[in-house]
């Protein structure tokens, strides 16, 4: 059985976001997707502090946050900053 597409789009940490052409360096273009990545990473930084508050708060859930969202979202991070750090030196 073939994986849903959302699960391959989620492991995929070379992908681009949707619309997103590289190859582009109109400056509204260059100037979107900064302002769309800076977004991003400010969001899933946001998460990334919550998820490590709440493990303090709730150490039960520290197995499942830190063994599996953690890891994800800090991966995830790393994706957007690329990302962003791209956008950044055009």
């Amino acid at each position: 059985m073939e994986p849903p597409d959302f699960m391959k789009r989620i492991i995929d940490f070379d992908r681009l976001l949707e619309g997103e052409n590289r190859d582009n360096f109109d400056a509204d273009d260059v100037r979107h997707w900064r302002a769309v990545y800076t977004d991003l990473v400010g969001f899933k930084e946001s998460l990334l502090g919550q998820t490590r508050e709440h493990i303090g708060q709730v150490p039960e859930t520290k197995k499942e946050l830190a063994g599996v969202d953690l890891p994800f979202l800090e991966a995830e991070m790393k994706r957007l900053r690329r990302g962003l750090t791209f956008w950044q030196s055009r």
